[in-house]
């Protein structure tokens, strides 16, 4: 990439339907189940609630404590998710420095909220 040239912002295009938002089946065309039929990839931070709901789908029936368990754990994560994104805004209201900046940082690092793109210096 040429100095000065700007990065294509585009989200990724599904490698599951080639774009398409749908892949096929015994029924016929369906919404693909990796874009939800957009046709691009959704940010990390939708994926991993997707994620979070096929597990939670997955063990919903389950037997003994397991079911619990991961409910449990779910909505544990849903609530610390939660908390850093109410600390990002907070940071994002504090005047621009070094602690604002790192707080920040820390908490995209762990939401995956943007995509980090490193600077080059001239």
């Amino acid at each position: 990439m040429a100095s000065g040239e700007e990065r294509d912002q585009s989200p990724a295009q599904c490698k599951s339907c080639h774009g398409t938002g749908e892949i096929a089946n015994e029924y016929g065309p369906a919404a693909c189940p990796d874009c939800g039929g957009a046709g691009y990839l959704p940010s990390a931070h939708v994926l991993v609630e997707w994620r979070a709901r096929d597990i939670e789908r997955a063990h919903a029936g389950s037997g003994g404590n397991t079911g619990g368990d991961v409910r449990w754990l779910l909505a544990e994560l849903r609530r610390c998710r939660e908390a850093l994104t109410e600390v990002s805004a907070l940071a994002q209201e504090l005047d621009e420095g070094p602690i604002s900046s790192r707080i920040r940082f820390k908490v995209n690092q762990a939401l995956r909220l943007y995509d980090v793109v490193s600077e080059k210096k001239p």
